[in-house]
Formats: C-alpha cells, structure tokens, sequence
C-alpha cells in the first residue's frame, strides 16, 4: 500500500489562509500543494485538516480482480472509497441499497458531488459510514465476451467529475464541530481521484459555502449593523455602508501596493476582481472621518 499523508508534506507545500471578517468569524483554508493523486489499487491518503495529529478523513483506491463462480467468469472492481477516521466526523451525501448474487441487501453511501458555491450547513444529510463510494466500476469477461458499468461520483456513466466539492462536519480540538470542504476530482471511469485543497469553519456549527475561503456573511443584501461592512465572495468585492455619506475605499497588495480606489456614497458597491491575481488583499475604507480595515481572499 502506498500511503499520502498530509502530514508529511513539507511545510512550505502547505498554503494556510485563516481570515477574519469584523471578528465574526475564522476559516482556515489549506491548498494541498502538489494535489494527492490516487490512480493505482491499493493507494491512500489520510488528511489531519486542522494539523492537530489525529487523521479526520482517509481516502482510499480499492481496485482488485476476483473469480465469480456464480458466473464462471473474472470479474475486476474498482472502488474510490472515503470515510470518517473518528466517529464525530460525518459526511454529507445520500444513501441507497444494492443487492448481491446471492440475494443480500446491503446499504451503500456516497457523498455528494457538491457545486462551487453550494452551502453546507445542518441542513444537508451527514453520515459516518466509513466506506462511502466516489467511484464504482465493475468489468468482467464471460467466455471471450465482455461487459462492465461504471458509475462516477454521483454521475453514472460519465467518464469524470472536475472540482466538484465533498461536504463535511469535523471534530476540532476544542471539541467543536464544524462545517468544511474538501475539493477533488474523479477520473478514468472512476480510476484516478485527486484531492486539491480544503477549507474549514472554526466557528461551531456555523455554515461555509464550497470553493469560498471567507467565513459566511449572512444577510448580504441588508444595511449592516456596523458603519462599514467588507467581504468577498469568489471574485467580487462589497462593501455596504451604514448611510450614504461619502467613503473612500482603497484596495492594496498585501505588500502594500495600491489596485484601486475610488469614492462611493453607495449603500453597496461592489469591485469585479477578476482582473487581479489571486492572493491576500487589503481593504481600506475611509467614513465619517474613520478608517476601517480589513483583508479579503480572491481565489
């Protein structure tokens, strides 16, 4: 068995993002550089997501040939299998059941497939099970004659499933649960997976939306409770005032380099960042003679 540890990837591989919005809110982000990459039978890979030593989620190709003597024929199965490592863990997805040649029922669990920009919060479906299905093929041969299926995480018959995003519920140190994402692909007929990064929320129970990297701002289309309200969402920038006196906002490099500034006495504004390279940016709004600031995350 070749196994991929997160933990043992070099510091420097490991990009960490920890953000906050106005104190309401953490998420850390990690981009696993380069992306674990599953093609092989018997291969694995284990994620401590919040690098505390204890693994939260492993992964596994499951991949064997096998003589069915119910129909005198070599059979080859092909697995992409995740589960929970703890009991506390869970994640989102559905569950069915299949039967066997030899009339058994058994349930089968997948997680779901999830969309950019899907939330995940107590609403979704959350399961322990620890050995959930992301791909599944079968092939066999049958006196010169052969046949197979496969079906691709949530998309039968579809050879793959890119940037499609696994829901989670996790176990913190502190013993809080929160809400995550882990990012991944399924290919080759259900074959190969990789796995490219993963975000979490550190408040308890508190809902993340897949692909973003910024604590969840509920409420966006209301006046803010605070004089000057800033966040992101994918590669929008907004900033909502109190009132509509006037404000300078100012947006610049981590490195202090200035992008943009302009003047507004919009109650919501917003700035299309598609232009910029992703990273760190700082966002400066000048109001009532006050300076808020705060950093923002285009990725």
């Amino acid at each position: 068995m070749t196994t991929f540890s997160l933990k043992a990837y070099a510091a420097s591989a490991i990009s960490f993002l920890a953000l906050k919005e106005h104190s309401k809110g953490q998420v850390v982000y990690v981009d696993i550089d380069p992306d674990i990459i599953l093609s092989e039978g018997g291969q694995a890979a284990e994620l401590d997501l919040d690098q505390n030593g204890t693994i939260d989620f492993w992964f596994h190709n499951n991949s064997f040939t096998f003589y069915s003597s119910s129909f005198s024929s070599y059979r080859l199965m092909q697995n992409i299998l995740v589960g929970p490592e703890i009991e506390a863990n869970f994640i989102a997805g559905e569950t069915g059941e299949y039967g066997t040649a030899y009339g058994g029922v058994y349930p089968r669990y997948y997680p779901f497939a999830l969309e950019s920009g899907a939330f995940i919060n107590a609403e979704l479906n959350f399961y322990n099970y620890d050995l959930q299905v992301m791909g599944l093929a079968s092939f066999w041969s049958i006196g010169g004659t052969f046949g197979g299926f496969h079906a691709n995480w949530f998309g039968i018959f579809v050879d793959e499933t890119i940037d499609k995003f696994i829901g989670i519920k996790f176990l913190l140190e502190n013993d809080s649960l929160c809400f995550g994402w882990i990012r991944c692909d399924v290919k080759d007929n259900g074959r190969t997976l990789i796995i490219k990064d993963y975000s979490y929320e550190t408040t308890p129970e508190y809902p993340i939306i897949a692909g973003d990297t910024l604590h969840y701002v509920e409420g966006i289309d209301s006046i803010p409770s605070e004089p000057v309200y800033v966040y992101s969402f994918n590669e929008t920038l907004y900033v909502n005032l109190q009132d509509s006196a006037k404000a300078m906002v100012t947006i610049a490099s981590i490195s202090g380099q200035n992008i943009l500034k302009y003047e507004t006495t919009e109650l919501k504004s917003t700035v299309d960042m598609t232009g910029v390279s992703n990273g760190v940016y700082i966002v400066t709004v000048e109001y009532k003679n006050k300076l808020y600031t705060t950093q923002i995350a285009i990725h």
